[in-house]
C-alpha cells in the first residue's frame, strides 16, 4: 500500500471514529428523560401539564396563539377522527417533526393528543427531554374524553384496552365531523381553571393589552 493510501485510510478511520464517538455520546430521548425525571415527573404527578378539553377548545378558537396540536395516534385512528388543525405525528415518527416541536414562538403552545393519555404522555416526555419546551401539554382523557364531551349525541365509551379508540367505530371522517372543532359556546357551562401559561403576554391589536 502506498504512503498516500495509508494517509487516506488513516483519515477515513479518524472520521469514522469521530462519528461513532459523537453518535455514542448522544443519549437518546429515553436516557435523557431518566436524567430529567426527578425535575419533570412532578409536573405529571400533579397534572399541571394536563389540560382539560374545555381549555384546549378555547385555545383552538384563540387566533392570537400559535397552537401546535400533535396527534400521536395510529393512522387508522387518525383517519376515523382527529381534531381540526392537528398534525399527525405517530409516536414512532415523532423525531421527524422537530420543527413543530422545537421552533416555538413566545405565543406558542404544544398539546399532545392520543386516544387516552398514555401515548401523549410518552410524547411529552420525549419532547421535554430533547427540546425542553416549557409550553408543552397533554390533553386530559385524550380523544375518547373529547368525543364524550363534545360529540352530539354523546358517545358510549366501550370498555377496552388502554390506548384504543373505544367509541365511534363506524366513523371515517377525519376532521370533517363537527366534534373536530366544536363551537366555543360548548364551554359556557364548564368551570375552567386554565393551566396554559404563555412565555410572552399576547396583546390583541387595537386593544390596551
Amino acid at each position: 500500500m502506498t504512503e498516500r493510501a495509508w494517509h487516506l485510510l488513516g483519515a477515513a478511520l479518524l472520521v469514522t471514529a469521530a462519528v461513532a464517538i459523537t453518535w455514542l455520546g448522544q443519549p437518546d430521548a429515553d436516557s435523557k428523560w431518566r436524567m430529567l425525571a426527578p425535575r419533570l415527573e412532578p409536573m405529571l404527578e400533579n397534572r399541571s401539564v394536563v389540560i382539560e378539553p374545555a381549555e384546549l377548545l378555547t385555545l383552538m378558537h384563540n387566533n392570537y396563539i400559535d397552537l401546535r396540536l400533535i396527534d400521536v395516534r395510529t393512522e387508522s385512528d387518525w383517519n376515523r377522527f382527529h381534531l381540526w388543525g392537528a398534525l399527525h405525528a405517530p409516536l414512532h415518527a415523532l423525531a421527524q417533526h422537530t420543527g413543530s416541536l422545537s421552533d416555538l414562538p413566545d405565543n406558542g403552545v404544544i398539546v399532545f393528543v392520543s386516544n387516552d393519555e398514555t401515548a401523549a404522555t410518552l410524547a411529552w416526555k420525549r419532547t421535554m427531554a430533547t427540546a425542553m419546551q416549557p409550553n408543552a401539554y397533554i390533553l386530559a382523557g385524550g380523544i375518547n374524553r373529547w368525543l364524550n364531551e363534545f360529540a352530539s349525541p354523546p358517545g358510549e365509551s366501550e370498555p377496552g384496552p388502554d390506548g384504543t379508540l373505544r367509541a365511534y367505530s363506524g366513523w371515517a371522517l377525519g376532521a370533517r365531523h363537527p366534534a373536530a372543532l366544536p363551537d366555543l359556546h360548548a364551554t359556557e357551562d364548564r368551570t375552567l381553571q386554565p393551566k396554559v401559561r404563555l412565555q410572552k403576554r399576547v396583546v390583541r391589536k387595537g386593544g390596551c393589552g
